[in-house]
Parts: structure tokens; C-alpha cells; sequence
């Protein structure tokens, strides 16, 4: 018998290609090997490990399982636990500021997977979607499997340049090809930290309105503002008219949950619903997730939660402005897991090296870009799953690294 050597490149499909697959490349850019027991890695927004509500959710998994139920245990086909969809739509539980329905509801495995829903139902060959640059890198992934064009705008203080998703536009119509979204992080951005103005807000509800563009608006921060919350969501501005919301608990309770979702019209509800075939989320994940929030723990938690990360980002603006304010340029965050600094005297990657040589570990700014000429020499500093104190000591060792590059 002669056996065929199997070539993998020959085999995968183009999207995956264009997601990397194939190559020499790492699969994720977040995995940095290292020796160092005291290393301070602030590569990953995680949620504080130390304030994960494990306690809690072992008691309602419990409570859920031992009730004899089968159904917490069968597959849910897409259908969704009908509490949670109720919590979800009521405006009084904070997770929409527009009226709404339970049948406007669709849960995924997390932002990933609603994403992915999103560009195999809305998303052809040749489509084009708006990103902000930068933007969260799972996106660009995830768009690109599905052979979409991804455009990159630049923002502002204010959010995504409405100049330039404008001039997106005109290409488009000049070319033949179909501008399908516009994908936007408007509340404590990843990897910005910025949170985008009511007016901006209202300039892309009217643009989008105006040219049947969809905008797919992940509000996986919202929730975590430190002193007061962000404006108006696009959704709400938009009456849900043109507009899906992506959420996640993955931020605000943990990420192994893998539990997100998708909020938007019914009509766009059920096209999401036609085309998935995973046989749904896990049930009994919704169950829980829905006896904490009913239990009041949830509002608790969060409470703590937007008091905790706030405390760490002080810390982290403390300790960078004593040491290295020479060195970065960045705007404060009112909110979320990230500080975005623009580095000055020095390259980015080259400061990306030397501070794990010291023990620090951070992305360079390249990661979050699909173009990486765009990076203005940046890095990310993700503060949320770091220890307070631990934070205090990010400055004085990105001084060190800053000074090694330059005697």
C-alpha cells in the first residue's frame, strides 16, 4: 500500500491561512516562556484570581444539579436558559440601557464565539469591516477566517475617526465591495483604554443608519467603570435599529465560564439561530450564572470589582508617573482592565525584551494592529489580574529597562 504523505498546507483552508495556520508562527502571541518565579505578567486582562466567586458558583452549580433537572444536563439548542435571557433584558439588571425582549437574546462561548457567529451568518468573502486600530486581536482572527477585509481606523480622544471610517466607505462604493460592519469597543477600549464620547457615539449610530452598515458593539467592559458609567450605548442611541451587542461575563465573573452573548433585533436573532451548529451553550453554566445574579451576589461582586480595579490602575498610573515619566505618554482609564503608553526615546519592542529580561512581561503594541506600521512605538499594561503591590513595582523596573536600552 502506498501512503500519501499528508502536506498540511495543502489541506487547510484559505481562512485558516489567513489566520496564520500553516506557518512558523506561534498560534497565540501571549505565550513568553520564562523562568522567574517573581515574574509580573501583565500580558492578559484576566479578572482578579484572588476574588473569583468560586464559593458562590459552587453552591448554585450544586443547588442546580442536585434539584434532578435533566435538562440543566441535555443540549439547550441554541434556545438559551429563560431566566437569563429575562435578566438580560430588563434594563433594572444594568446589562442593557434599551428596553428589550428575551427572544433578542443569543448565547455563545464567550466574546470569541459570538464573534465567530457573527461572521459566519453577516460576514462574506470580500466584505469589509471597520476596526478600530488597534483593536482587540480575537477579531481580526476571526473576520479574517471568514475572508473579510479588515479597513483599520485611527481614533481620537472621542473614539474611531468618523473622517475615516468615511473615506472606508467611498473606497468601497468605488471599488465594487460591500462595507458589512463596523466592529467598535466603545467603554473602556482594548487595547485604548479610551471610552468614546456620547456625540462620536451619535455621528456612528447616524452614519451606519444612513448606509445600512451593521455595527457590532462589544460592551465586555461596560459594566467595570470606576467612578461613574459610560455614556449611552450605540444600541440604545440606535433604538437597536442596524445594531448587534456583544457581551461576555467572562470579564466580570471568570473567564472559564465561557459564557457571551449577542443582543439585537429579533430578525437578526434568528439569522444567528439558522446558522449555528453547536447545538447550543451549556445549560447548566446559565442556570448558575442566573441564581447569582438573582441572589444579589452578582451586584456585590461587581461593586467590589470596579473598587478593586480602580485601586490597581492607581497604583500602576502612581508608580509609572515616579519613575518613567520621561519615558510614556497615556491617558488615564476611567474604567476596564487596561493602561495603553505610548513610548518615547526608545523602541517598543526593544523595551518589550529588556523589561522581561527583568521580570516584567507586556505585548508590544504590533500585536493589536493588523497593520503594524500603524503602532506609534506602544505597549499594553494589562493591570486586572496583578496584585495590588505588585503593581507599585512596575515602574521602577520599566526605568531599568528604559536605562539599559540607553547608556
Amino acid at each position: 500500500m502506498n501512503k500519501k504523505k499528508f502536506e498540511i498546507n495543502r489541506l487547510i483552508s484559505q481562512g485558516a491561512k489567513l489566520r496564520g495556520a500553516g506557518s512558523d508562527t506561534t498560534s497565540t502571541p501571549w505565550g513568553v516562556a520564562s523562568d522567574n518565579q517573581n515574574l509580573i505578567d501583565l500580558r492578559v486582562g484576566m479578572p482578579d484570581r484572588e476574588k473569583l466567586p468560586s464559593l458562590a458558583f459552587a453552591r448554585h452549580i450544586s443547588d442546580i444539579l442536585e434539584s434532578g433537572d435533566a435538562k440543566a444536563l441535555e443540549y439547550e439548542y441554541g434556545s438559551g436558559d429563560p431566566d437569563l435571557k429575562s435578566i438580560l433584558s430588563d434594563p433594572d439588571y444594568g446589562f442593557t440601557d434599551h428596553s428589550a425582549t428575551p427572544d433578542q437574546f443569543a448565547f455563545y462561548n464567550g466574546s470569541s464565539g459570538c464573534m465567530e457567529a457573527f461572521c459566519a451568518t453577516f460576514v462574506d468573502k470580500g466584505d469589509v469591516v471597520i476596526v478600530e486600530g488597534p483593536s482587540f486581536p480575537g477579531t481580526v482572527r476571526a473576520i479574517l477566517r471568514s475572508e473579510g477585509i479588515i479597513r483599520e481606523v485611527g481614533s481620537d480622544s472621542d473614539g474611531a475617526s468618523i473622517a475615516e471610517i468615511e473615506e472606508v466607505y467611498l473606497d468601497c462604493a468605488a471599488n465594487g465591495r460591500t462595507l458589512k460592519a463596523i466592529y467598535t469597543i466603545p467603554d473602556f477600549h482594548n487595547p485604548l483604554g479610551r471610552t468614546m464620547s456620547l456625540s462620536r457615539r451619535k455621528l456612528i449610530s447616524d452614519f451606519c443608519q444612513e448606509r445600512e452598515v451593521i455595527v457590532l458593539e462589544d460592551t465586555t467592559y461596560s459594566s467595570l467603570y470606576f467612578d461613574s458609567p459610560p455614556p449611552s450605548s450605540i444600541y440604545s442611541i440606535s433604538s437597536g435599529v442596524g445594531v448587534l451587542q456583544m457581551g461576555t461575563f467572562s470579564k466580570t465573573i471568570a473567564t472559564g465560564l465561557r459564557l457571551g452573548w449577542l443582543h439585537g433585533a429579533a430578525s437578526f436573532i434568528s439569522a444567528l439561530h439558522k446558522t449555528r451548529s453547536d447545538l447550543g451553550n451549556v445549560p447548566f453554566i446559565q442556570n448558575a450564572v442566573s441564581q447569582f445574579i438573582l441572589s444579589g451576589e452578582y451586584d456585590d461582586h461587581i461593586v467590589e470589582m470596579r473598587s478593586l480595579y480602580a485601586a490597581k490602575c492607581r497604583n500602576l498610573c502612581s508608580s509609572l508617573n515616579e519613575y518613567c515619566s520621561d519615558y510614556i505618554d497615556y491617558q488615564i482609564p476611567s474604567g476596564g482592565f487596561y493602561l495603553w503608553l505610548k513610548i518615547l526615546g526608545v523602541n517598543a519592542t526593544d523595551l518589550v525584551e529588556k523589561a522581561w529580561e527583568s521580570g516584567l512581561v507586556f505585548p508590544d503594541g504590533n500585536l493589536f494592529f493588523q497593520d503594524p506600521v500603524k503602532n506609534e512605538n506602544s505597549i499594553r499594561l494589562a493591570f486586572s489580574g496583578t496584585p495590588k503591590d505588585k503593581l507599585l513595582e512596575v515602574g521602577p523596573i520599566l526605568r531599568r529597562s528604559f536605562e539599559k536600552i540607553l547608556d
